[in-house]
């Protein structure tokens, strides 16, 4: 494991020479935490006192890296612009300050690292996002998740002065020894959250988000999507004892707003006219079921939580890439002016449908099982959590339909006839989307050795 993170440090430093080497070593990379994880590791690999990894870890690790490396063939047009340097190096930092969230065992330095991803994106978002509104946006990400991680700060401080240690094994001894109850255990568990599920992102805590990825780049909205909201999740997987602190009342509450919240998310989307606004709304909706199986203290939603996180990191990312290939060459993003595509792009409508039939979860996606899983790990909590289950996944298949259709059918305006076809490295950006979305289901059985 060090010599991987000295070969993501010396990556780094390749940022400054050649894109093509960098690509390369992201390949290797992959490579090599791919042989971690397909040998079925279930155990805690402790690596240092402060780094270590489980299948959990190394999960997570491996779509960061795999998204970087799709990141940077996505973001080929600012090779010939200048800074590209800078771009391609904030991009490495983010993928490196990624690395050590996902592997390190001390609460402090995961603060540190959490906080650390924050800068490279707001630079990103300033320096290379596209309209004006890209500074509201970048203010908005930073003061949201600095106000919300205040108080995991202070928790994380008073742990140590409680325990003598800051681990995440430290945060089990809490629960077990019964050292907060009432009121107090809610307050220290909402404290210790609240960053998680802004980033994740709950609902009402959500509005940082459509205007982060309308105005990122494409490299920041693949990142965002991919990623940075997995980091949500991941910490909520990572203190989810923390939860049993609550009455039963209050963890109630939290599902019904995050389930809730999906559904009045998906009649959001059906009203958006802007791609990228669309496809930023659905993954709030997603991630609501993600809060939902987290609470549910099961090994089934546990381990579809992880399928669903890995499968929306995939899909959500590959979406973004289409909507920024039809923006490149028609320069809207509005579903009123781009109809038609599929006369234009014709080749380039199975991938739009693909992937839309991902995002509603249609078979054989890894959607499908994250979302079984957490449906099967809700409906013993309360059978009208059934119901809105049902909601959700039908507004899913509706605002996934009005994105096919609006962008695929309808008038073509007479500017947009003369347009360029996509090339051969845009079809392999989509391809590597999908392949391991809908053919990691025949290995999905390493998803639930995790818990």
């Amino acid at each position: 494991m060090l010599m991987l993170l000295g070969l993501c440090v010396s990556t780094m430093f390749l940022s400054l020479f050649s894109w093509g080497l960098v690509q390369l070593c992201f390949g290797l990379l992959v490579l090599l935490f791919s042989l971690f994880f397909f040998t079925g590791y279930s155990q805690w690999l402790v690596l240092t006192s402060w780094l270590g990894l489980d299948l959990l870890s190394l999960m997570m690790i491996l779509l960061t890296l795999w998204i970087s490396m799709l990141m940077l063939l996505a973001s080929n047009g600012a090779k010939s612009k200048n800074l590209w340097q800078l771009f391609l190096f904030l991009n490495l930092t983010l993928m490196g300050s990624l690395i050590i969230t996902f592997s390190v065992t001390g609460l402090l330095l995961f603060y540190i690292s959490f906080e650390v991803a924050l800068i490279p994106t707001f630079l990103l978002i300033m320096g290379w996002g596209y309209q004006p509104e890209r500074v509201q946006a970048g203010v908005y990400l930073l003061f949201y998740t600095l106000f919300a991680s205040l108080p995991l700060l202070l928790c994380i401080l008073f742990t140590n002065e409680l325990l003598g240690g800051q681990t995440f094994f430290a945060l089990s001894l809490i629960f077990s020894e019964n050292i907060f109850s009432g009121i107090m255990g809610f307050l220290f568990m909402l404290g210790f959250s609240l960053a998680f599920l802004v980033k994740l992102p709950l609902y009402m805590l959500h509005l940082w988000l459509p205007k982060a990825h309308v105005e990122a780049p494409i490299a920041g909205s693949m990142i965002l999507a991919g990623i940075l909201l997995k980091l949500g999740g991941y910490g909520l997987l990572r203190s989810y004892s923390l939860f049993k602190l609550s009455s039963t009342g209050m963890l109630i509450l939290f599902m019904s707003v995050g389930l809730f919240g999906g559904v009045l998310v998906g009649l959001i989307c059906l009203r958006q006219v802007d791609m990228k606004s669309l496809i930023a709304y659905s993954s709030v909706a997603h991630m609501g079921m993600v809060l939902g199986g987290v609470i549910s203290f099961c090994n089934w939603g546990f381990s579809g939580v992880l399928a669903l996180m890995v499968a929306h990191g995939l899909c959500s990312s590959g979406l973004f890439c289409l909507a920024n290939m039809v923006y490149e060459r028609c320069h809207t993003r509005s579903l009123y002016m781009m109809g038609g595509m599929l006369t234009l792009f014709p080749c380039l409508a199975i991938w739009w449908f693909l992937l839309a039939a991902a995002n509603m979860a249609a078979p054989p996606s890894m959607n499908l099982v994250g979302e079984i899983s957490i449906i099967n790990s809700l409906l013993p909590w309360s059978l009208f959590s059934g119901l809105i289950i049902f909601a959700c996944s039908f507004l899913a298949a509706a605002y996934s339909l009005y994105l096919y259709v609006g962008t695929q059918h309808g008038h073509v305006l007479l500017s947009f006839k003369l347009l360029a076809d996509c090339s051969g490295r845009e079809y392999l950006l989509l391809f590597l989307h999908w392949l391991p979305l809908n053919f990691f289901i025949f290995k999905i059985d390493l998803l639930f050795n995790f818990f």
